[in-house]
């Protein structure tokens, strides 16, 4: 079991090589604010060209904040409908499809010969990252960062190396291990036994904080300790919330009640709400730090909002469906980024960016851009940042060969739910679907909620997006469907 040991690290780390940067430059630092399973509109910033209902009943002061800070991307998604593959994919810049962790971790596979007509990947990186990989805070800490990771990990297996964050690149873990959710968001975070149980935390948070308020406390203390010492820091800061159980911070229902009369609703806005204000804090201590101006702070979610078969907590309209799905609802994601004095205040960006891009992204902006790793997906987005150029024209790929619903829930939701690949170029997507060797095309400009199939009316499209995606998915070696006929590969086809 993880203990609370990160004030005594702390101090070994800042005494320890604590010589000042170079010619007195100030090494920037670099802030993810991660948030689990949060829809795109479960914010009342819009980031669709309409005000929905959700922006209207949510209370997000302090992404507005940031919003009015930076940059809003209208168009970001996560790496994978599922928070695992998107988690990795940002400590190292590998789609899914080519790190081969294409579902959640330990995501155990599922299938069976009664149920599916086709298995699942015979392999897949189903230990998650391990200590050999080339991950963000590695590289991060060659340039003398403090690399500080908060909240859910999700990077490997109980019982390998990856499960503990510290393996991984980073010098502190606080509250991080193989689980995907916590035991529950009250105090003490589920028994010490519990395989769901939130480590790491101090006694004083552990005994009386609501689970978003106890790693906020964390995270302002070790920001204040580590720029007090001069030091450059990166923190992933990736709360629990939104991810189930739905248990809402009963100090900040009363307002829902009256708008929200679905008490699962009612609870999922106030963990929206506590989300938010953690992020206020956060903000704060930046600036009472003399932090603000040298941070970069980047606001996501790691997948689209549970609006699935479940009873949903939330909507993702205009969007269809949500986390789990093929559809934008699974992907497409609130993303925000802020650097008073370098990102332009209260900017717009609809340039189609994916999590892959963070690792370099942040490695550029910590000056390491030729550090970046040449088997990666993801691209450079402080041109887009910084509004000085465009990142190279490219589409964007998703992979998630698995089934992860019982067969009554895939055949409720059939091409919806089940084992896909999808790709987008400009505005253009296809999905193929395995379960039924059928590709869909949708125009997200004028079809955001992928109502039109245009597969049949547009094959010159249909035919462009197929042959990119299945040369993709060779290229890297992906980890695919097999015909439990023959044992062959299926890759998608027209």
């Amino acid at each position: 079991m993880l203990r609370s040991s990160w004030p005594i690290l702390l101090i070994a780390l800042l005494t320890f090589n604590c010589n000042p940067d170079p010619e007195g430059i100030r090494k920037p630092n670099i802030l993810l604010f991660l948030v689990d399973d949060m829809g795109w509109t479960d914010t009342s910033v819009p980031f669709a060209d309409m005000v929905t209902d959700n922006n209207r009943y949510f209370h997000t002061p302090n992404m507005q904040r940031l919003r009015d800070m930076g940059m809003q991307f209208t168009q970001a998604y996560s790496s994978s409908p599922v928070c695992s593959p998107t988690r990795t994919s940002i400590l190292t810049g590998m789609n899914p499809a080519r790190s081969h962790i294409t579902n959640w971790i330990p995501g155990e596979n599922n299938d069976s010969t009664e149920h599916t007509r086709w298995g699942l990947p015979p392999e897949w990186k189903i230990d998650g990252l391990g200590p050999n990989d080339v991950t963000l805070p590695k590289l991060l800490k060659q340039a003398g960062y403090v690399n500080i990771h908060i909240g859910k990990a999700h990077f490997g297996r109980a019982g390998t190396p990856g499960a503990d964050p510290r393996n991984l690149g980073f010098d502190i873990n606080v509250g991080g291990t193989d689980a995907g959710h916590p035991a529950s968001y009250y105090p003490p975070y589920g028994a010490p036994d519990n395989d769901h149980h939130v480590p790491g935390l101090s006694k004083e948070a552990a005994e009386k904080l609501y689970l978003n308020d106890a790693l906020t406390v964390h995270a302002v203390q070790l920001i204040d300790s580590v720029s007090a010492a001069g030091k450059p820091f990166f923190m992933n800061m990736a709360h629990y919330a939104l991810h189930t159980p739905i248990q809402g911070d009963t100090t900040r229902l009363t307002p829902y009640v009256d708008t929200i009369h679905n008490r699962a609703q009612q609870a999922y806005a106030t963990m929206v709400e506590s989300m938010d204000a953690s992020l206020g804090r956060i903000l704060d201590a930046l600036e009472r730090d003399g932090q603000l101006d040298n941070t970069l702070i980047v606001f996501m979610s790691d997948n689209g909002g549970l609006a699935t078969h479940a009873g949903p907590p939330t909507t993702n309209y205009p969007l269809a469906y949500g986390k789990g799905t093929n559809r934008e609802g699974g992907i497409r994601v609130p993303m925000l980024a802020a650097w008073p004095g370098r990102i332009k205040p209260k900017t717009k960006c609809d340039v189609p960016v994916i999590a892959d891009d963070f690792m370099p992204t942040f490695l550029s902006v910590a000056g390491l851009a030729d550090q970046t790793p040449p088997l990666i997906d993801g691209v450079d987005l402080t041109p887009l940042f910084f509004r000085t150029g465009n990142i190279k024209d490219r589409a964007l790929i998703w992979h998630f060969p698995h089934y992860w619903a019982s067969k009554s829930i895939r055949d409720q939701y059939p091409g919806i739910i089940g084992p896909f690949s999808a790709i987008r170029y400009h505005r253009y997507k296809l999905i193929y679907d395995y379960d039924r060797q059928r590709a869909m095309v949708f125009d997200l400009q004028n079809d955001v909620g992928e109502t039109n199939d245009l597969m049949m009316a547009s094959a010159e499209i249909t035919t462009q997006l197929m042959k990119t995606l299945h040369e993709y998915l060779l290229q890297v070696g992906a980890p695919m469907p097999v015909d439990k006929r023959n044992g062959r590969n299926i890759y998608p086809h027209l």
